[in-house]
């Protein structure tokens, strides 16, 4: 690789990474051909990014950024990394439902809310609810209370009109 693709290779790497919301690092090797192609088709259609990359030019595009330290995770062979750029639960979750699929990844770390995170710490945010079941789980909570009120004034209408039907029947017997 020539030293200006170097560059541009970087400077594409810190675009993508600055734009995502997560950034997985992986140890893929012993996958095969099919298994990483698989891989990515199944990251595309979720919009999460896959790349293969060099762990110096990682490292370069890293520096000098908030999260530089997560660079450390970075060694042996060349590195996968997964981008989530939307939801980075999602981007976890999805790298762990494919972890149990395949026996060959395994995750080195990555980078969350701009610091360098773990492999535990990642495996922690693989289990967090996903953007969309928060919001369902909010929205829930705040219409709960809406709920109960209703069900409060309808139960005595309920009860008045209930009366009312049995009075009426009473009398035309």
């Amino acid at each position: 690789m020539l030293r200006a693709e170097k560059e541009q290779s970087v400077e594409a790497l810190a675009k993508d990474v600055k734009r995502s919301s997560a950034v997985l690092f992986v140890d893929y090797t012993g996958l095969t051909v099919e298994e990483v192609t698989n891989l990515r088709k199944k990251f595309r259609t979720q919009d999460i990014g896959f790349r293969v990359v060099k762990n110096t030019l990682m490292k370069r595009a890293l520096a000098g950024t908030p999260y530089e330290n997560a660079g450390k995770t970075l060694k042996g062979t060349p590195t996968g990394v997964v981008l989530g750029f939307k939801d980075p639960v999602a981007a976890a979750k999805s790298l762990y439902e494919s972890l149990k699929e395949t026996e060959h990844l395994k995750v080195k770390g990555g980078i969350f809310e701009n610091k360098a995170i773990t492999a535990k710490e990642a495996e922690a945010l693989s289990k967090m609810p996903s953007r969309e079941e928060m919001i369902g789980q909010i929205l829930g909570m705040i219409m709960g209370p809406g709920r109960k009120v209703a069900a409060q004034i309808k139960n005595p209408a309920g009860r008045v009109v209930g009366a009312i039907e049995a009075k009426a029947k009473e009398e035309s017997k």
